[in-house]
């Protein structure tokens, strides 16, 4: 490779969790994962650039063919950060869990993981919408398609690496063809153009969300979108944009890890689990992720 630069974290981090958590589905075609090295194609300001990340030392190595200038170094740096949450320190979050006798195993069995996320919000609220009332194998196959037919692909050492269609891209789906060929249902293609609509007219962007002071404003702003519900907003918040408070509440998987803990005995009963986050203020994110990991 002809440029590599270095990434800085603070501990406890673990890559070997977070590479393991990368991995959901054989039909996962935004990143490769090979021999420990993760095979991404970035968006820098306009140039889709291969990257390869791996493990140092004591930093995440990053390596490109591409002369970057020191504004696209210092983009291609945040995305990673705010892709694997680099600088969260998670020794306060791993007090908290220590204090409840049925989460006090976390700590050890998930220790240094962080909450992998989606730095694209444009491809967050999406990938929301897709996987909306059906299972994570179906939908997968689905974001696979919608990749396939209308993202961006780089044919690169002898690998094919494929980048999230941008608004635009996705303002131009074909919704006959990809209800009757691909399985799409006709709700979730008007409401995945309703999404592009307002990031290309500017309605949304992360930028406007940080400009918004206060978690309910930006879920707010995302749930005026038709198709963006509650759910939706609070994983993108959670997913691209490290919201602490935003969980996911009605979540399956959520419900599933809160009820085989012992925590709760209804699945259903959203009050008893927004009391069991009350305890966890400013980590309910990451509890969200660890408790998902647990399954």
């Amino acid at each position: 490779m002809a440029k590599s630069y270095q990434i800085s974290y603070t501990e406890p981090f673990s890559y070997e969790k977070c590479f393991n958590a990368l991995y959901r589905s054989e039909d996962e075609i935004l990143y490769r994962l090979e021999h420990q090295r993760i095979y991404r194609l970035i968006n820098v300001g306009g140039n889709y650039i291969p990257v390869v990340i791996s493990e140092g030392f004591d930093h995440i190595l990053v390596e490109t063919e591409h002369e970057l200038k020191e504004t696209e170094i210092s983009y291609l740096t945040q995305y990673i950060q705010n892709w694997f949450d680099l600088n969260k320190d998670l020794s306060p979050f791993y007090q908290l869990l220590q204090k409840d006798n049925s989460l006090a195993h976390l700590p050890e069995q998930l220790h240094g993981l962080r909450i992998v996320g989606i730095p694209d919000v444009f491809e967050a609220i999406c990938w929301s919408i897709i996987g909306q009332q059906i299972n994570l194998t179906f939908a997968h196959k689905l974001k696979r398609r919608l990749i396939e037919h209308y993202g961006t692909k780089v044919e690169w050492n002898g690998m094919e690496l494929h980048h999230f269609p941008s608004p635009e891209a996705m303002m131009e789906i074909d919704e006959v063809y990809l209800h009757s060929t691909q399985q799409f249902s006709r709700s979730k293609l008007k409401y995945l153009k309703n999404v592009a609509e307002a990031f290309s007219s500017g309605e949304i962007s992360r930028e406007k969300l940080l400009s918004l002071p206060t978690f309910e404003e930006r879920q707010n702003l995302l749930t005026s979108i038709k198709g963006i519900g509650v759910w939706s907003a609070n994983y993108t918040l959670m997913k691209a944009m490290n919201q602490p408070e935003a969980v996911p509440y009605g979540d399956t998987g959520l419900s599933q890890a809160l009820f085989n803990l012992g925590i709760i005995d209804d699945r259903k009963d959203i009050k008893s689990m927004e009391r069991f986050f009350e305890d966890f203020s400013g980590w309910e994110a990451y509890l969200v992720f660890y408790l998902w990991s647990s399954l």
